[in-house]
């Protein structure tokens, strides 16, 4: 087995509103400061990158109105702690490589519905700041999220 494939193929969703504020939701099941993070999800056989994108930012969020502004072309890995990666996908991955995309959402907020999904990932879920998420996001997540956020924060700031 390759390197490569030690690591589920998997996307990463940034999602903002007009006013420049990122969807972030909080684990279900997940009551400590870092529960918080954004949605993503695994890339389906025969689905490209963004097609999974959509899908999973509706399968989580149960929003549909938002419009693609940008992307990350390379993958970005991270492994997951030992005692989460051994009972994820059957022990198979250590961890996700991840493609990841910046939505503009624009809809109105009664179209989120984090419980679209028989299984709901998220106990609740807000409009926050980027250095928020951040700082409340699980520690083996806080490297990808600075990367992702150092690239699509600036455009989230200058977007019009």
């Amino acid at each position: 087995m390759s390197n490569k494939n030690l690591y589920r193929p998997n996307v990463g969703i940034v999602i903002f509103n007009s006013k420049k504020k990122i969807w972030c939701g909080r684990r279900l099941g997940i009551n400590t400061k870092d529960a918080w993070q954004l949605p993503q999800g695994g890339i389906d056989d025969n689905e490209s990158p963004l097609e999974a994108a959509v899908r999973e930012a509706y399968e989580e969020t149960g929003i549909k109105s938002i419009k693609k502004i940008s992307k990350i072309d390379e993958w970005i890995k991270y492994e997951l702690p030992k005692d989460i990666a051994k009972n994820k996908w059957n022990g198979k991955f250590i961890g996700q490589m991840q493609k990841w995309f910046l939505f503009q959402f624009y809809g109105n907020d009664d179209e989120i519905n984090i419980n679209i999904n028989k299984k709901a990932e998220f106990s609740e879920w807000k409009w926050e700041k980027d250095i928020y998420i951040q700082r409340n996001v699980a520690e083996f997540r806080k490297t990808v999220y600075k990367k992702v956020f150092t690239k699509f924060s600036t455009i989230i700031k200058n977007f019009t």
